[in-house]
């Protein structure tokens, strides 16, 4: 059944979801509306197509492995079923309580069951995942060997042939502010002020930036447009609430309804 989701303005602004093609992001959004509340749905090519896509002629198969190797979807099994999850569904998206509550029958995401999955023809590779070794007992890590200046999976490499392990999707400090609505001129102007500081932007500098701004009470995108007219290179719920007097008696106050969406888990 498909559900009504969250799309933020800065999902149009996502320099790297520029790179996949106008209909691979028409799809992207529509499996937000058939994933369950962990962002997690059963693949199934010809039935997505014709709920997402039923009036495009297009291979779905190849869309859908473009955005496993961009890093916004990822392929997994269980060994009966492939499976897809999104990256940072929890982030962006507040499913209604109820859809909690009822839970869902599909498995979550890991790491391991990812490695079960050949992303040449999306099929369950049972050889390379644990689930049913031959007798060479190959190691499962074998599944996710790429070539390397490819992204095309390569099980038969010739001995010798370098090889390289697919590796997690880079922290993006200036892409998750603008998941999260900052407006790009106003971050281009943070960050210049950041970068003469020399402050850096890593993902744990990125976490406790989102835990003052949670403690101050104001949006994301308030907090940076506040941080960036006074020159600050971070933010600090302090500074604000001192030259803000009034809403010093917020300070440990509910925050908003945003605020708890984007600390829930971010595109």
């Amino acid at each position: 059944m498909a559900r009504a989701r969250n799309i933020k303005p800065a999902f149009f602004d996502n320099d790297l979801l520029a790179d996949i093609e106008p209909l691979g992001r028409l799809l992207f959004i529509g499996l937000w509306t058939i994933a369950d509340y962990k962002g997690d749905l059963v693949y199934r090519e010809k039935r997505i197509k014709a709920q997402l896509l039923p009036y495009d002629n297009c291979d779905v198969n190849k869309i859908m492995i473009n955005l496993d190797k961009s890093g916004f979807i990822r392929f997994y099994s269980d060994g009966d079923s492939i499976y897809l999850n999104i990256a940072n569904f929890s982030k962006h998206q507040n499913p209604h309580k109820n859809e909690r509550q009822k839970g869902s029958d599909i498995p979550e995401y890991s790491e391991t069951m990812a490695q079960a999955v050949d992303l040449n023809t999306l099929t369950i590779n049972r050889d390379k995942n644990g689930i049913a070794h031959d007798n060479n007992e190959i190691n499962r890590a074998d599944s996710l060997l790429l070539i390397p200046d490819s992204l095309s999976l390569n099980p038969d490499s010739p001995p010798g042939k370098k090889v390289v392990v697919a590796k997690a999707p880079k922290f993006d400090f200036k892409n998750e502010l603008l998941l999260l609505g900052v407006d790009k001129q106003v971050l281009e102007d943070w960050l210049t002020v950041r970068k003469k500081k020399k402050a850096s932007n890593t993902k744990t500098a990125f976490n406790g930036l989102i835990n003052e701004i949670t403690k101050s009470g104001l949006m994301v995108s308030d907090a940076i447009e506040y941080a960036a007219s006074k020159s600050w290179s971070g933010f600090k719920a302090q500074w604000y609430l001192n030259e803000n007097p009034l809403n010093q008696a917020k300070q440990y106050s509910d925050v908003t309804a945003q605020n708890i969406k984007n600390l829930e888990g971010g595109w």
